[in-house]
């Protein structure tokens, strides 16, 4: 009997190699865009015009601020009070998030890694990051329009059977473990409501922050004992969860109405209009990119380099006189949300929730 010479077998390698990257889901990214087409106060035109305005102009709405009318209980035209109306400008910020990457061909010319299996591994590798970049912005917009008000508590925890919300000093809504089982959801819509800002929720927490929501669900299926309606579940679609929340609780999040911010890209004339200048081609991505969820604009060109310092031993020869290409990834884009010029006072639509752990 024979047998394979086994220098044969240690020196094979998959030339598709293997990518040891990890992925976790970027919540925030998805009930942000989920949220957007609710965004009912943002004009269809103002939509057109957030992706064509240059950097130079404001992103302005105008909006009428809260009023209490006079009204008393004698008739009489010497009695007309004025009631007059005050406007203001609402104001939105543009962001910008940047990267790319460098491919030469040559270097894999005796490389076990093939070409596009490389760039495909790259592109996914910075698209993922500049999602997470995303997800800090959009975090920090929903931490500063968080509710730093929030009445009838009392009705909530007088009707949940033991579970017990406050509202901290911090503006955070706190869970404690009891009303954290499946009937959290329908407090806290009631809360809203009594809250004057009802409508339709999605949540976002930490990683397996729904836990035990999803788990006592499950508990129960079709003919099943139980009305499970009752527990106000949210959709599976309403309910994310994201890496980019750190929590040292049960859960750390936000509990928003869809509406209540949004975000439109931006794309500068040059990339809306495709220029091409010599190698270098200015264009917009034809379809959402992978993590972001929206369009970007995309900026490529070729040239020539010595790549050797490349190579781990510098000496291929292959890439002494190589050509390259690169690739810039330019996702700008305009956060809005529901105007609220009263927001240290009046209770907002974005509430930052936390699950004790007792």
């Amino acid at each position: 009997m024979s047998y394979t010479d086994a220098t044969i077998l240690v020196k094979y390698q998959d030339y598709l190699a293997q990518s040891e990257s990890r992925r976790s889901p970027l919540g925030i990214i998805n009930v942000v865009k989920d949220s957007t087409q609710y965004c009912d106060y943002i004009s269809p035109d103002l939509i057109q015009q957030f992706a064509e305005f240059s950097s130079s102009r404001p992103f302005e709405i105008p909006t009428i601020l809260p009023q209490v009318p006079t009204v008393g209980t004698t008739a009489g035209f010497e009695f007309i009070p004025d009631n007059l109306t005050e406007s203001a400008v609402h104001t939105f910020t543009m962001y910008d998030v940047f990267s790319g990457l460098r491919h030469y061909r040559s270097m894999y010319a005796n490389n076990v890694v093939k070409a596009e299996f490389d760039l495909k591994i790259k592109l996914d590798n910075v698209l993922y990051e500049m999602g997470k970049t995303t997800e800090g912005i959009l975090s920090n917009v929903l931490n500063a329009r968080k509710s730093q008000e929030l009445n009838h508590l009392n009705q909530i925890n007088y009707n949940s059977g033991g579970g017990t919300y406050a509202f901290t000093g911090a503006d955070i809504l706190t869970v404690n473990v009891a009303a954290q089982q499946a009937t959290m959801f329908a407090p806290l819509n009631e809360l809203m409501i009594a809250n004057e800002i009802g409508g339709e929720y999605a949540i976002v927490t930490s990683p397996a922050g729904l836990l035990n929501q999803k788990l006592e669900a499950l508990k129960y299926g079709a003919g099943n004992d139980k009305n499970t309606a009752a527990w106000g579940m949210m959709r599976a679609e309403d309910m994310h969860t994201s890496q980019n929340i750190s929590t040292s609780a049960v859960f750390d999040g936000y509990y928003l109405r869809k509406g209540s911010i949004g975000m439109y890209p931006n794309f500068p004339y040059d990339f809306r209009e495709g220029t091409k200048v010599g190698t270098s081609e200015w264009s917009i991505s034809d379809m959402e990119m992978p993590y972001l969820k929206h369009p970007v604009n995309v900026f490529t060109r070729t040239f020539n380099a010595d790549a050797t310092a490349l190579t781990a031993d510098g000496s291929d020869s292959n890439t002494k006189m190589s050509s390259g290409q690169e690739m810039g990834f330019w996702f700008r884009f305009v956060v809005v949300y529901r105007p609220n010029s009263e927001i240290a006072t009046r209770p907002n639509d974005i509430i930052k929730i936390q699950g004790l752990t007792t």
